[in-house]
């Protein structure tokens, strides 16, 4: 299976004497490199695997998954598909709702605190909101994050001035 150019799930060669949760796992490949994670065949999943510790923790989660009621597929809900990991390749399509959402955002931010039209579309400003992001895929969709956490204070930022300064200057 391919989820992206990058991503492939394949079935492992199986010995002889393999345990049985091999047929509802697939292994990750990412680039051409087998990862230490597998996926669940049937919710997909993504559960950790290292040859050294076996296949007790994938078992548990077969007999979590293909034995319970307690979602639509049957897993817990929190635990992470392998789609949260693995960035594509491919950018996604914005939806039209989320870019007229950041466009009033970035109309706001522009107008209401006097900044230059020109700072939006900037490499800087492209490079925070390239870094926040990226830390937004650290989390699920129906986790609420608290922004005021996320963004370094002004004395914060004004400590780090110099720093840069002195690493840039050398």
């Amino acid at each position: 299976k391919k989820y992206y150019e990058s991503i492939v799930l394949r079935k492992p060669k199986k010995p002889p004497k393999s345990s049985e949760v091999w047929e509802y796992s697939w292994i990750i490949v990412i680039n051409g490199v087998e990862q230490q994670f597998v996926s669940c065949d049937r919710c997909k999943k993504l559960l950790i695997y290292r040859q050294r510790d076996g296949t007790t923790s994938m078992a548990k989660h077969k007999r979590a998954c293909y034995g319970s009621l307690t979602t639509s597929n049957g897993c817990v809900d929190n635990q992470s598909n392998v789609t949260e990991y693995y960035a594509s390749s491919k950018c996604s399509e914005i939806p039209k709702r989320i870019k007229e959402k950041v466009k009033l955002t970035c109309t706001e931010f522009t107008a209401l605190d006097c900044r230059a039209f020109e700072l939006v579309p900037g490499e800087d400003f492209l490079k925070i909101v390239h870094t926040i992001s990226d830390a937004g895929r650290c989390f699920s969709h129906l986790a609420r994050v608290n922004v005021n956490e996320l963004i370094p204070s002004p004395i914060t930022i004004n400590r780090n001035v110099d720093c840069l300064h002195e690493d840039k200057k050398i």
